[in-house]
């Protein structure tokens, strides 16, 4: 089991930050080694909205299948992701205002199944805050600019 805390900070109206968050099909032009990403169901926005993205982990190529289990527009979401191996991924995000700023709050936690085993949990938290630190950035990036 593994777990990533954050608290994000956007110079960036909400609404440009919750835009960039919730737009699956554009994650890989944002999100660390997201090759493609594609709507794979019938709900095209909020709860119940699943996506699929190729990723790049290591040397790899992994499938992550998503799905927007919680949303409140502009307030919160809450992701499930079925990852290979038998495992899986949650992510809780929470968006608030604040008088010069955007802030989010990320909680990602996860189980990598066999993967995890094969890699070890230091190393594997290792690889997660990495991919999250540029993840981040580029989402900062991408929403400020289009601010």
């Amino acid at each position: 089991m593994g777990q990533i805390i954050k608290q994000l900070f956007f110079k960036a109206p909400l609404e440009a930050v919750w835009r960039v968050w919730t737009d699956v099909a554009k994650t890989s032009e944002w999100v660390e080694g997201v090759q493609e990403s594609r709507i794979t169901g019938p709900v095209k926005e909020g709860k119940g909205l699943s996506w699929q993205e190729k990723c790049l982990f290591g040397k790899n190529v992994i499938q992550m299948d998503h799905e927007f289990v919680e949303w409140e527009p502009g307030k919160r979401t809450l992701t499930r992701t079925g990852l290979p191996m038998g495992g899986s991924m949650e992510c809780r995000a929470e968006f608030c205002r604040t008088d010069q700023a955007t802030q989010v709050d990320l909680e990602l936690e996860w189980d990598m199944g066999m993967v995890g085993a094969f890699i070890g949990e230091e190393k594997l938290q290792h690889m997660m805050e990495k991919t999250f630190n540029l993840t981040a950035e580029k989402w900062k990036a991408r929403a400020e600019r289009a601010n």
